[in-house]
């Protein structure tokens, strides 16, 4: 069992990278706490996070992460896939301003298509595209497609281009004999698809000026 859930958690840490994450405190009926409910919507506590709480609307699927003073931090739609629940279509997520603070599409938790970032001025931060892969090991998600990067005036900072590719990766582990309690390091591998930067990358100042390129 020690076992198994090594290797599980060195798989969700490679399928994750690089991957944008809006916060989801909704596991599921079972574990948040039930504070309130009316016709349509209940009222959790958020897991694993005391200063919020999650408003569930049953009808259509709809998750809002609040505050305590009902000033919305993150939304989204869900779908129930067995025992979990998993973000799904669009989400986002807001400053403190009540600005958008990042926005974009998920599968199955996993982030697809095009994700913009904003400052807490409205301005654009970053443009991120995101493919989705599907392959012997099941579904994952990987940075890949045109990358864009502004400062907060608006003016371009960085313009590139992320390919996806398939690399081994390896950790070392430490597993206990659940009879003897004796321990021991194993050394796990798992294929996974991380982001490399692809092409030509442009950079500019400040104030709009090219300032230099890389190529890969």
């Amino acid at each position: 069992m020690k076992l198994l859930l090594a290797v599980s958690f060195l798989l969700i840490s490679m399928q994750s990278y690089a991957q944008r994450t809006i916060p989801f405190s909704f596991t599921s009926d079972d574990d948040n706490k039930l504070v309130k409910e009316n016709d349509s919507v209940k009222f959790y506590r958020a897991t694993d996070d005391t200063a919020n709480i999650v408003s569930i609307n049953e009808e259509t699927s709809y998750y809002r992460l609040l505050t305590k003073s009902k000033k919305v931090v993150a939304e989204g739609l869900f779908v129930v896939d067995g025992d979990r629940n998993l973000q799904e279509g669009k989400w986002t997520q807001y400053h403190d301003n009540g600005k958008i603070m990042l926005t974009g599409y998920y599968k199955k938790s996993k982030p697809i298509g095009t994700w913009e970032e904003y400052f807490a001025n409205g301005k654009i931060k970053t443009v991120t595209n995101y493919g989705i892969i599907t392959d012997k090991d099941g579904l994952s998600s990987c940075m890949s497609g045109s990358y864009q990067e502004y400062y907060n005036n608006g003016k371009l900072k960085v313009n590139g281009f992320y390919a996806a590719e398939r690399k081994k990766i390896s950790d070392t582990i430490e597993i206990e004999d659940p009879v003897s309690g004796i321990k021991s390091r194993k050394i796990v591998s798992q294929s996974a698809y991380r982001s490399q930067k692809a092409g030509t990358w442009d950079y500019y100042t400040e104030n709009g000026e090219f300032d230099k390129k890389e190529d890969f």
